[in-house]
C-alpha cells in the first residue's frame, strides 16, 4: 500500500475518531442544559413550603432597616475611667498594656438574681460597675463556659461575637459573678449605599445553600439585625461592619446572614469565646506587669474556663 493511502486512512481515522468525541461532547452539554427538577426551579415560597420550614410571621413581617457599611477603630479606655471604677468598693480594674482591654475583679462574687432577664440585670446591678454600660445588649449566656456575653451596639443594633466590641461576665459554680472583661470600639462611619436583603431572601440563603444550614420540618423561630465583621485588619487599623441578620433555628441555632452578600457565618458561640480567651484575653493578661494584683486571679480563672471544656490553652 502506497504512503498517501496510508496517511489518507490515519486522517480519516482521526476524522472519526474527532466526529466521535465532538458528539459526545455536545450530548452531555444538553444533559446538563436540561431544566433542572430539583429545588432550584421551585420559587422560594413553593420550597418552604415543600421542605415544611414554618415561619413565624413576626419574623418575616420584620422592618428592614436603612443600614450601611460601618468602619470603626477601637477604643481606648482613659486612665481617669479606670480610676474612676478603682474608686469604688468592692472593685478592682486594670487595663492591658495598650489600654483596649478592660480586667476587672469583684472582691465579692455578685449573685444573679432570681427573676428578671438578663438585659435587667446589666442596668439594675452591674452598669455601675461597666464603662458606658448603656451601649451594650444583651447576647448570650454560653453555660459551656458559664459567661454571659453584651454586645456592644452601633447605630441602635448589636455588634455580633466581636472580639473587639464585648462585655463579659464570668461566673462560678454558684452562678455569681466574679469578674467581667470589656472592650469597646469608638465613633463609627458610614459607607455605601445599598439596600439590605429582606428576612425571608436570608432564610433563602440557608435553605438553598450547600451546606444545608436550615433543613426539612425546622422552624425559623426568631431574626434580628445587627453588623458582623466584614474586614478586620492585623494591623489594629478600622474595622468595617456588615449589616447581618441573625436568623435563630429552632430556638436554638443562630446563623449570621451578610445582609447584602449572602455570606453566612454559623452561630458557634463556644468556639467564638474559647477563640477570645485564648488569642486575646489569655494573651494580653500575660503581657501585664507582674506586680499586678489581678494579673494572676484572670490568668487563672481564663485557663479554669478553657480546661473545663477541654480546650488546649495555648
Amino acid at each position: 500500500m502506497q504512503w498517501s493511502h496510508i496517511k489518507t486512512l490515519f486522517i480519516l481515522s482521526f476524522l472519526v475518531l474527532n466526529i466521535y468525541l465532538l458528539f459526545q461532547f455536545v450530548q452531555r452539554q444538553d444533559q446538563n442544559d436540561l431544566p433542572s427538577l430539583s429545588n432550584d426551579n421551585q420559587t422560594l415560597d413553593e420550597q418552604l413550603e415543600s421542605e415544611n420550614i414554618q415561619i413565624d410571621d413576626a419574623v418575616l413581617n420584620r422592618e428592614v432597616p436603612d443600614f450601611r457599611y460601618l468602619s470603626v477603630a477601637q477604643r481606648l479606655f482613659e486612665s481617669a475611667e479606670v480610676e474612676d471604677l478603682n474608686g469604688i468598693d468592692g472593685l478592682q480594674v486594670t487595663t492591658s498594656i495598650d489600654n483596649t482591654l478592660l480586667f476587672a475583679q469583684f472582691e465579692e462574687p455578685i449573685e444573679m438574681p432570681e427573676e428578671g432577664t438578663e438585659s435587667e440585670m446589666l442596668q439594675s446591678i452591674v452598669a455601675p460597675y461597666v464603662i458606658q454600660a448603656g451601649q451594650y445588649t444583651y447576647g448570650t449566656w454560653n453555660k459551656e463556659l458559664n459567661v454571659i456575653a453584651y454586645f456592644q451596639t452601633k447605630e441602635g443594633a448589636p455588634i455580633f461575637l466581636n472580639q473587639q466590641a464585648i462585655l463579659l461576665f464570668y461566673l462560678n459554680d454558684d452562678n455569681e459573678i466574679t469578674h467581667y472583661t470589656q472592650t469597646m470600639l469608638g465613633d463609627a462611619d458610614k459607607q455605601g449605599d445599598r439596600s439590605i436583603v429582606t428576612p425571608k431572601t436570608a432564610i433563602g440563603y440557608l435553605l438553598r445553600g450547600s451546606n444545608g444550614y436550615l433543613r426539612q420540618d425546622q422552624e425559623v423561630s426568631d431574626i434580628d439585625i445587627g453588623y458582623y465583621s466584614r474586614i478586620e485588619p492585623e494591623d489594629g487599623g478600622e474595622i468595617v461592619f456588615a449589616p447581618t441578620w441573625k436568623v435563630t433555628i429552632d430556638d436554638a441555632v443562630d446563623y449570621f446572614v451578610n445582609g447584602f452578600e449572602g455570606i453566612i457565618y454559623p452561630g458557634d458561640y463556644t468556639q467564638f469565646f474559647t477563640d477570645t480567651i485564648n488569642e486575646n484575653i489569655l494573651v494580653q493578661a500575660r503581657r501585664l506587669n507582674e506586680e499586678n494584683e489581678i494579673r494572676e486571679n484572670i490568668i487563672q480563672l481564663m485557663e479554669g474556663k478553657l480546661e473545663e471544656i477541654g480546650s488546649e490553652v495555648e
